[in-house]
């Protein structure tokens, strides 16, 4: 009989970090008491040199406190930033090498570009990514690099039934810890069809049957689900001390001290499991105290999510006008004295990896002006009282644009709004502008030939899961915005029928889409490969050509090219949303 004692961890956390390695710039709302009169100030937050040096510290007062210590990432390292559009996984598996991540849980934005990326990157890391119910059971080993035998991959074990798993040891005492990633992976993301995920509470059931088996009562579960889903999942699943989740990039805790909400209490218990998460980007840190009863059970839970800031504070968003001295040190004695804000020096290790092999790359991309921006192009997703998005309609007209250079006769082009990130402003725009900010995503173009009717249906798919009209969709990214097609979509239409007015351009005049014909279009891979109602795009005619050129790519040589960007002249898409009258009691 196995003879379990108390335990006691500190784990420090972060998650949905999406390549920002640098420091952000964010707003800060103090009392006015503090500011003179004044609203916000501004503070550069986060980056991996501040996460790093944080930890480092918690790490020490764990040690003093005769605590044990893990630092573990909840998914979403991959996508985000200039970095990852330059240099991909490889400066993800560097630098989260630097700051010492323990394990990792599997992201949907690792599988953007197929299992081939995460393959690579884990030929790259120290340490281990769980991804317990990612059956690799059927991976083709003829690939270039298969996933199913890497020793630091805790996907699923088919042969046991249950999740891989690690063990740490506190103090003589083992704790387990496995991984979850979104059930609908194929749904939002790219896996290569022949690696699939399992349901989660299948899988979280037996593996935690499993550890118990091997006399192991203390158990903690990373997540890459979302929060919601955590709790839900703390109510349907005994026997797990902690979640340490990612994805929603919620910041749990009590913010209205500098200007921000409250999203419950940090460390939230639920039906005796502790679920937490610590927002995105590299702004904060979270700190989980867990203690463990002999029989497995949470003792306590407590700790913090932590804004990781610099010592220095202005009023503009560049940095670059200062506050006058008295209130400056005023800012700094009042945040000082909060318990969710830590100032942080930036590690000289981490800043040296940066300085020495990623920076200067991207500094150059930085001062490089690709073109004009004339007017302010606005983005917005779903098309409002003010119309859709300005800048949108021209990137997937970009998309055209080079599909056709490449010699590929392309009819059309379709993406959805979620891979636009950003309005663009009046004035120069650089490189580093196209590929960081407005399309982060490195993801290629695809050409593809496909009947008009599943060009239709395809539409209004994208639209219904955007504006949960019939369905229960997965937000408002998947709203398509066109170039060379136009069309009308009536919310109150009856299902299928919703879009109208169905056009392409050719030979100088609109004519009707055929549902018969055959037309080439070209989108993102994410949109070609039918995610987030786009299913009806897998009816293809063949197989979509990859182009290797990603969006930014495109978007770059396409705004080069026109030397001067402005906003569409008119709309190709009339949008009319639901004007149904409640029905009259």
């Amino acid at each position: 009989m196995t003879n379990n004692r108390s335990a006691k961890i500190t784990i420090a956390h972060i998650n949905d970090t999406h390549s920002h390695f640098e420091p952000s710039s964010i707003s800060l709302s103090l009392p006015a008491s503090i500011l003179d009169g004044q609203t916000s100030v501004y503070a550069s937050c986060g980056g991996f040199s501040r996460v790093s040096s944080a930890v480092k510290d918690v790490q020490r007062q764990a040690h003093l406190k005769e605590r044990e210590f893990m630092f573990v990432h909840a998914g979403d390292c991959f996508q985000g930033t200039l970095f990852f559009s330059l240099y991909k996984g490889y400066a993800n598996a560097k630098l989260l090498n630097a700051i010492g991540i323990d394990a990792m849980a599997l992201g949907n934005h690792e599988l953007d570009m197929g299992n081939g990326p995460v393959a690579d990157f884990m030929d790259q890391v120290q340490f281990p990514l769980l991804a317990g119910n990612w059956d690799l059971s059927r991976e083709n080993q003829t690939k270039p690099n298969p996933l199913r035998d890497k020793d630091n991959v805790y996907a699923f074990d088919q042969r046991a039934g249950h999740a891989r798993y690690i063990v740490k040891e506190v103090f003589g005492e083992p704790v387990a810890l496995f991984g979850l990633a979104i059930e609908n992976m194929a749904g939002i993301a790219n896996p290569d069809p022949d690696t699939d995920f399992l349901g989660v509470v299948e899988v979280a059931t037996k593996t935690i049957a499993a550890i118990h088996q091997q006399g192991i009562n203390k158990i903690i579960l990373l997540s890459h689900l979302g929060y919601e889903r955590d709790l839900e999942l703390a109510t349907q699943v005994d026997g797990l001390g902690a979640i340490i989740g990612g994805h929603t990039h919620t910041m749990q805790g009590d913010f209205t001290n500098i200007g921000y909400g409250v999203t419950d209490g940090y460390a939230r218990m639920v039906d005796g499991t502790c679920v937490v998460q610590a927002g995105c980007n590299a702004l904060a840190l979270g700190q989980l105290e867990l203690d463990f009863n002999p029989d497995g059970t949470v003792a306590s839970a407590g700790g913090v999510n932590q804004l990781l800031l610099g010592r220095q504070f202005t009023v503009d968003a560049s940095r670059s006008e200062h506050l006058e001295e008295s209130i400056h040190d005023a800012v700094k004695a009042y945040l000082k004295s909060q318990p969710n804000v830590r100032f942080c020096a930036k590690d000289p290790f981490i800043e040296n990896v940066l300085n020495t092999q990623f920076r200067p790359a991207v500094r150059e991309l930085q001062t490089q002006h690709i073109a004009e921006v004339r007017e302010p192009l606005r983005h917005v997703r779903i098309p409002d009282s003010r119309g859709g998005s300005h800048i949108a309609p021209l990137v997937v007209d970009s998309f055209l644009w080079k599909g056709r250079q490449m010699g590929h006769e392309v009819d059309f082009a379709i993406h959805n709004a979620g891979g636009v990130r950003s309005s663009l402003n009046p004035g120069p725009i650089t490189s580093a502008d196209i590929a960081g900010k407005l399309l982060p995503f490195a993801i290629g173009l695809m050409v593809y030939q496909v009947k008009g009717i599943r060009v239709r249906e395809a539409l209004e798919g994208a639209i219904n899961n955007a504006i949960d009209n019939g369905v229960e969709g997965t937000g408002t990214g998947s709203f398509p915005y066109t170039a060379n097609l136009r069309f009308t979509y009536r919310c109150c239409g009856e299902a299928g029928r919703r879009i109208e007015q169905l056009e392409t351009y050719r030979n100088g005049n609109w004519i009707a889409v055929q549902d018969e014909v055959t037309y080439t279009s070209i989108s993102s891979g994410y949109t070609a490969t039918g995610k987030e109602g786009y299913d009806a795009l897998l009816d293809c005619i063949a197989e979509p050509q990859a182009l290797e050129v990603t969006m930014a790519d495109a978007f770059a040589d396409y705004a080069a090219e026109r030397q001067t960007l402005t906003a569409p002249e008119e709309s190709l898409i009339h949008y009319i949303p639901c004007q149904c009258s409640e029905d009259v009691a």
